[in-house]
């Protein structure tokens, strides 16, 4: 919900073609240009509670020689500086949005959207988690938002977290 919100809210203020990887980055010509953090805090009796971390590089002009190949900024892709109250109130109007769907039961069309901002399925993939690595063809999400990964001998693997090390 937050990637989906976040590469919407890029799209409408640079329209810059910001895409999705799973799990929780944003890229733009391959590189990284924002992470995600969500955090749940369950205690007894109460309902969930998700904490979300968001951070964009906006206006930045460069990275330092250890990333500066695998990370960007909107104002590097663009040549232009984003207005930092602009974007955050569009990626504000759609995380509302789509909240409001996903408490309406709306969760295909999150699944949808999350697809159409990603470009990674039908493509070799290679994910870490927990120690274990597995190659294999990225299908698609299920209806939970977890990966459905198919590795070479025809099984398929549900992926709620890890690396995507490969794509």
């Amino acid at each position: 919900m937050a990637g989906v919100a976040t590469v919407s809210a890029i799209q409408q203020q640079t329209s810059a073609p910001a895409k999705l990887k799973w799990p929780n980055d944003i890229l733009l010509n391959g590189k990284k240009l924002a992470g995600i953090l969500c955090e749940c805090i369950a205690k007894s009796g109460n309902t969930p509670t998700v904490i979300v971390g968001i951070g964009i590089n906006l206006n930045h002009t460069g990275f330092p020689k250890n990333i500066q190949d695998i990370a960007t900024s909107l104002k590097m892709e663009t040549g232009k500086n984003v207005d930092r109250t602009e974007l955050i109130l569009s990626l504000l109007q759609n995380l509302d949005s789509e909240y409001k769907d996903f408490l309406q039961g709306k969760r295909e069309n999150l699944i949808r959207k999350w697809t159409e901002q990603s470009d990674m399925f039908g493509k070799t993939v290679t994910v870490s988690q927990k120690g274990k690595i597995q190659t294999g063809t990225a299908i698609g999400l299920n209806p939970q938002g977890k990966l459905i990964l198919q590795t070479p001998d025809g099984k398929q693997h549900l992926l709620d977290s890890g690396e995507l090390l490969a794509h």
